[in-house]
């Protein structure tokens, strides 16, 4: 196959915008690639948005030792797509997701078995769990790689604690292939468990540092806002108190959003004293755990994290922005829904402490440089 470059940069653009719109990837999360030839390929750039990429974002990779040309960085996970192409001759499109269902099974710690004939048509009778290996590493892209080779005939494979790879002869396959993949994951989930009760959930209160105050609003419509230099009655201590308590111990901190969906409640009444990471963009954006803390320590559990669960609140997920507030709580509440389920399972495979607490120094330590830029 011989494809022209501008026509697979905009199929890469026009799959990552759909990817995005479908809500299988979200962010810079995840990658896109199409092949030009037995040499090469277009990949999405490292850490730039799905909505405004140009064609002149996507980068050209070489198959056989990953080299580019520019200055703009592929993706980290480019080997992983080398090594699709490298070894599926027929395979031309590559899609790696953080796709919620998929996610959540690549924490289970075994191949997903596909008994559902609409599924197995795609799929096969398995979808193969990589080995595990630390995002953007010669480890991860050899536990993927092995995969894909003892597995000749498979159009997706599983990334523990990770994501998934969907391979197709085109955009449209792989799309497809990421589609059909999430449905089978959802049933393979439900098999064991059939989810959480819905319980009355407490009123959310989120907020944004405004200035020197801090607006507050709640999911019920009350809106107010409150000075963060004025002390606030300690008798009774509030939500109003405990937002700005974080504000004036965590500077970095503007937004702060207040999760109390059903899985989360349900991880937080299961877990001890904290939730410790299943999934790599939890450890790398909430932290090397998540802590359980009362209304009045919710600041002091924050230390090191980017969120808290709080006695009978759920959890506050925290941010530089509302978006980046938002960005802590998509990945708090995928891994309490991974936690959740793999109760359902009996297992209980977290995230080695050191390998978390090595993501959560790389994230900040990057994400900090690219802010200074």
């Amino acid at each position: 196959m011989e494809m022209d470059l501008m026509q697979a940069k905009l199929a890469v653009i026009e799959a990552g915008k759909k990817l995005v719109e479908t809500g299988l990837i979200a962010r810079t999360w995840g990658n896109v690639s199409c092949r030009l030839n037995d040499r090469e390929f277009v990949i999405t750039p490292s850490g730039r948005s799905y909505e405004s990429l140009t064609p002149d974002e996507i980068v050209t990779v070489k198959i056989e030792d990953l080299s580019y040309e520019g200055e703009i960085k592929p993706s980290s996970e480019k080997g992983v797509h080398a090594a699709a192409y490298r070894l599926r001759p027929e395979v031309n499109f590559v899609i790696h997701t953080h796709q919620v269902n998929a996610s959540i099974v690549s924490a289970l710690g075994q191949d997903m078995l596909v008994d559902s004939a609409m599924h197995t048509s795609v799929l096969g009778g398995k979808v193969p769990l990589a080995a595990y290996g630390l995002p953007g590493t010669k480890k991860l892209k050899a536990g993927v790689t092995a995969a894909i080779e003892q597995n000749p005939t498979s159009k997706a494979i599983i990334m523990a604690h990770h994501g998934a790879v969907c391979m197709g002869a085109d955009s449209n396959e792989a799309f497809f292939v990421a589609q059909t993949l999430e449905d089978a994951c959802r049933v393979f989930i439900a098999k064991k468990h059939t989810g959480v009760k819905k319980i009355k959930k407490p009123i959310c209160y989120s907020s944004v540092r405004n200035g020197e105050s801090l607006l507050l609003s709640g999911d019920d419509g009350t809106e107010f806002e409150t000075s963060l230099t004025k002390d606030l009655d300690r008798k009774d201590f509030g939500v109003a108190a405990m937002h700005r308590d974080i504000y004036l111990a965590r500077p970095e901190f503007n937004a702060i959003v207040n999760v109390a969906t059903p899985d989360v409640l349900a991880a937080q009444d299961k877990c001890r004293r904290k939730l410790r990471p299943m999934l790599d963009d939890y450890a790398q954006i909430a932290g090397v755990s998540v802590r359980k803390a009362k209304k009045e320590k919710a600041a002091k559990a924050l230390k090191g994290r980017s969120a808290v669960f709080v006695k009978g609140g759920g959890v506050l997920c925290c941010g530089a922005d509302m978006y980046e507030a938002n960005a802590t709580r998509m990945v708090v509440e995928k891994n309490c829904q991974t936690y959740v389920a793999s109760c359902s399972f009996g297992v209980a495979n977290y995230i080695n402490v050191f390998e978390s607490f090595l993501m959560r120094f790389v994230y900040l330590k990057k994400y900090s440089k690219q802010k200074d830029q």
